[in-house]
């Protein structure tokens, strides 16, 4: 063996442990979870919960259905907030601002949701590879004084999160990444979660936090989960408040 190649190897050594250290601590979170194979039998996502936007309380629904249908309302007073995605264009309506016609939304932005949402049902992470992302573990961080491994994942898109996972349970405890929705000017959104709860074999949480720049904007509390219900075909493409 060459000296070029023994160099080589050498240097590549630490990238493939680490690589594969990644991808262990996703699976040890995914297993947490309710594990990949209970996530491919899931066809639709339904909650429902409170949105508190800096003191402001709102009720919310959302919609979701593999592999990449989304919808979330946001009801109050007779108006309403809407935005969807039917898995090739987006729309939104902003009631409270009068609007009678949706607006719709193409490219990057179909899929941007206001709420942060992933418009795809299954979690990034479960079959990242596959997905084309890719993963490697950063240093651990102390997130709520929990020793926590952090996981980087560049997505297929080029987007970047940062994903940190209880060293000892393995459960999501916060995300990084730069805000989905325009209006937030490209700033980066860490977002933490609590109160998971079992829903028919996998994990959900139930309270999240988000902030910009250390103050809190977004808390979302979640009253009702529930997969697999009939939804009908054209839901995403309506308006309903």
């Amino acid at each position: 063996m060459s000296t070029k190649i023994c160099l080589l190897i050498t240097l590549l050594f630490p990238l493939l442990i680490k690589a594969q250290t990644a991808e262990e601590v996703i699976n040890k979170n995914i297993k947490y979870g309710g594990g990949a194979k209970l996530w491919k039998t899931v066809r639709t996502i339904t909650s429902s919960g409170e949105y508190n936007y800096s003191g402001a309380k709102f009720p919310f629904r959302t919609y979701a259905q593999a592999p990449n249908l989304y919808k979330f309302v946001v009801p109050l007073q007779g108006k309403y907030y809407a935005q969807g995605f039917n898995g090739k264009n987006g729309w939104k309506i902003d009631a409270f601002k009068n609007e009678t016609r949706p607006t719709t939304l193409t490219g990057s932005a179909a899929r941007a949701m206001a709420n942060e949402a992933d418009v795809e049902i299954e979690p990034a992470l479960v079959n990242y590879r596959l997905k084309g992302h890719r993963a490697t573990l950063e240093a651990k961080t102390v997130v709520g004084g929990k020793n926590c491994f952090n996981v980087k994942l560049v997505r297929k898109t080029g987007e970047t999160e940062h994903y940190f996972f209880d060293d000892s349970t393995f459960e999501l405890r916060m995300k990084t990444a730069v805000a989905k929705n325009p209006e937030m000017g490209g700033e980066v959104i860490s977002t933490t979660y609590s109160d998971y709860r079992n829903v028919s074999g996998l994990k959900f949480a139930f309270k999240s936090v988000s902030k910009m720049k250390d103050q809190t904007f977004l808390t979302i509390t979640v009253d009702k989960v529930v997969l697999n219900v009939a939804i009908a075909a054209n839901e995403f493409d309506k308006v309903t408040n």
